[in-house]
Order: C-alpha cells, then structure tokens, then sequence
C-alpha cells in the first residue's frame, strides 16, 4: 500500500510539471477608439464599442512555449497555416474560437486550450 501510493505520489507531480509547463492560447482583440478591452493576453477577450461596424481584428497566440516549434496546426476561427500567431477578423455579436496542435521538432506534440473572443458594437 505505501508503495501505492509513492507511485501515485510521483505521477501526480509529473502530471502537475507537465502542466505547468503547457503552452497557452491567448487572444487578443482591438476595438475602435472609445472602446473597451478586457482580458487582452487571457483566454478569453472581450471588447465593445460604438463604431457601428459589423466586425473588429484579433489575434490568437501561443504563450509559454519552452521547445521548438516544427509547426502549429490551427483549428476552429483560427485559419492561418503555420507559426504562433494568427490574425483573425472577429465578427459582432458571434463567439469566435480557435485552438491550436503544436509539433515539436523533437516528434512531439501538444494540444492547446481553446481561447474565446467575443465582440460587440452599437447603439
């Protein structure tokens, strides 16, 4: 039993080291003048304005990444071909998505978390 629990004692700190270590999705969103940001470099973006436009620019980008890239593979509103950053158009009133496979050129790979912009403008 105490051998048990040794063993899960070290997968749990691997499992936590990896972690810690994972690379992150990141947004960012800009607005017209006048208006607001918040969570710039988070997960999760957000912005308003009053420039009654029907979309606004952003970008996604991978933070913390500790090896070499080969490349990324960007999936969801994200549908750029390669590289650590993607701009984006972010439409108003729609939730926009993206996520990211990264290869490494030691033949591994890493899934990252899928970040969320959101954008509105108007009356």
């Amino acid at each position: 039993m105490n051998k048990m629990l040794k063993a899960l004692g070290a997968v749990s700190v691997l499992c936590f080291a990896q972690s810690a270590l994972a690379a992150d999705l990141v947004c960012h969103l800009n607005v017209k003048s006048g208006g607001n940001v918040y969570g710039n470099g988070t997960a999760h973006c957000s912005g308003l304005d009053f420039s009654f436009g029907s979309s606004t620019s952003g970008s996604y980008n991978i933070a913390n990444i500790n090896k070499m890239v080969k490349s990324v593979i960007w999936s969801g509103n994200a549908k750029c071909s390669g590289g650590t950053s993607c701009g984006v158009t972010v439409r108003a009133y729609s939730v926009n998505q993206a996520s990211a496979t990264i290869l490494y050129q030691d033949g591994t790979w890493e899934q990252t978390n899928t970040a969320t912009m959101e954008y509105e403008t108007g009356k």
